[in-house]
């Protein structure tokens, strides 16, 4: 049976998907991440092509049988990452159809956008991803947290709520609902306490608690610090937006481009949200904010589909 793939690899999961040549789903498969600048070589091999082989398995799929491989991957922001992933895919045993390779941004934008306008991502980390209908892409974010990147996402939320945290060991900040949640999630009562989970963070892979629900629970609750927290993390990532549409002239060329939203962090948080919409609706007047009716999978599919159809079968990865 003939089929594609389409792979959502991101820094908390490998997602796989294929479907056959209608567009219906004939298998899925959630495995590992497989961000090669976390997991060596060996192991990102062994988790492709067993999370590969697991989804074949289960519609009796044979790897010479797929017509077109889409794969949108965390990690590929250079030349070099784009040749080591398509070598790295390429050289799967059977697997010789056209591949398209692509940072998970630029696919998640084309999932919720359809391809054209402006998509944030803030989830663990944040970056976005914009492209123009004449085809011509910018991107902004995703720097390192250590750089003091991931600004706006649920990595920076939990960070802010931390140095709330020690703004009232100073005596600087009021006691809160956010405040005792927090001391009650951590066990966090002393400047030791604080400084011992500090100490964990400064060392690779530099992973905050994750306290993103905590914050928004205080938020709803009325907590100004809680609230605040989040509104400051709409404001940063309203940035992101403006640097993309900056780069693409898009309020100059195509005033009205849609605005897509994707992640947990800002589409499970009605304050984020809400906030981002009206930094938004200021800044990009006529602007739609797009939220996502499918998965990243389901986006790779269809953009398979796409190329298949269009004859676009020269393999490539693009940053």
């Amino acid at each position: 049976m003939e089929y594609v793939l389409g792979i959502d690899s991101g820094g908390t999961n490998y997602r796989v998907m294929a479907a056959d040549l209608q567009g219906h789903t004939l298998g899925s498969y959630t495995g590992q991440p497989a961000n090669h600048y976390c997991v060596p070589e060996d192991q990102v091999k062994r988790i492709i092509r067993e999370s590969l082989d697991t989804c074949l398995g289960q519609f009796g799929g044979r790897r010479s049988d797929c017509r077109y491989l889409v794969v949108g991957t965390t990690g590929l922001d250079s030349d070099q990452d784009g040749v080591f992933l398509r070598e790295l895919y390429g050289q799967i045993p059977g697997l010789d159809c056209p591949q398209y390779i692509v940072n998970d941004a630029e696919l998640a934008h084309y999932t919720v956008t359809g391809g054209r306008g402006v998509l944030v991502i803030s989830g663990t980390g944040s970056i976005g991803f914009g492209r123009d209908s004449q085809g011509h892409s910018a991107r902004a974010g995703g720097w390192s947290c250590t750089i003091l990147g991931d600004e706006g996402s649920g990595t920076w939320v939990s960070k802010r709520a931390l140095r709330q945290l020690g703004r009232w060991l100073d005596g600087a900040a009021a006691e809160g609902v956010l405040i005792r949640r927090l001391c009650e999630e951590l066990s966090v009562y002393t400047r030791e306490d604080l400084n011992n989970i500090a100490v964990r963070i400064a060392n690779p892979p530099w992973k905050p608690p994750e306290l993103g629900k905590l914050v928004n629970e205080a938020a709803a609750a009325g907590d100004p610090d809680a609230v605040t927290i989040l509104k400051e993390a709409a404001a940063l990532m309203i940035t992101i937006a403006e640097d993309v549409a900056n780069a693409l002239r898009l309020s100059e060329k195509e005033p009205g481009f849609p605005l897509g939203v994707w992640g947990s962090n800002i589409l499970k948080s009605p304050v984020l949200y809400d906030e981002f919409c009206a930094l938004a609706a200021r800044l990009f007047p006529g602007s739609p904010i797009v939220r996502p009716t499918r998965t990243a999978t389901e986006g790779a599919v269809q953009l398979a589909l796409e190329r298949l159809s269009a004859g676009q079968t020269t393999s490539s990865a693009v940053c």
